[in-house]
């Protein structure tokens, strides 16, 4: 992949990001080590449903990864080097938010 498509893609995984408070949240939770998506429902007290449709969003853009996906209930969701490098990258605005809801 040339140098052109990959900032395209940074920018556009970045973007989705910066518009998706969920998938902030969810990376951020993932960033403390591994979770079930029924676990993350219930630290972000968010729907099951709404988590586990962020995480399929997130794993299409390899920002997190099911380590075992053959299972059909606990499965077990890790954020990868690129999702941990987007967080990093967020302007600052939009990390703080993630903080101050997560520690609530």
């Amino acid at each position: 992949m040339n140098i052109a498509n990959r900032l395209t893609h940074y920018a556009d995984d970045l973007g989705y990001l910066i518009a998706s408070s969920i998938s902030r949240k969810v990376l951020y939770v993932l960033r403390n080590g591994y979770e079930t998506p029924t676990n993350i429902s219930k630290v972000l007290k968010i729907s099951l449903s709404n988590v586990s449709a962020k995480l399929k969003e997130l794993n299409k853009r390899g920002l997190v990864v099911c380590i075992n996906p053959e299972r059909k209930k606990g499965r077990i969701y890790v954020i990868t080097e690129k999702g941990e490098l987007l967080l990093r990258k967020l302007p600052n605005g939009y990390k703080s938010d993630i903080n101050l809801e997560y520690e609530e």
